[in-house]
């Protein structure tokens, strides 16, 4: 158990789990690019903002993704 309060490793985890967010972004941008461009610009920028190597600080990035997160949610992205 002692694992759990290993910091390095939950940066690693959530690292991936950034990356691979970013990817699913990138991937439903791209599927959605022939039917709905601005939709397709709110994935890329989503995917932008949460690319591990963005540069951005954690906790502005969680604020950044809630808040666009409710955007797509009013604009009707998330059906």
């Amino acid at each position: 158990m002692r694992y759990l309060f290993d910091a390095k490793l939950w940066d690693r985890i959530e690292t991936v789990v950034e990356f691979l967010i970013m990817l699913g972004l990138a991937i439903a941008g791209v599927i959605k690019f022939n039917t709905d461009i601005v939709e397709a610009a709110f994935y890329v920028t989503l995917g932008a903002i949460i690319a591990p190597f963005s540069g951005i600080e954690r906790r502005t990035k969680r604020y950044l993704l809630l808040g666009g997160f409710f955007l797509g949610l009013f604009a009707g992205y998330f059906d």
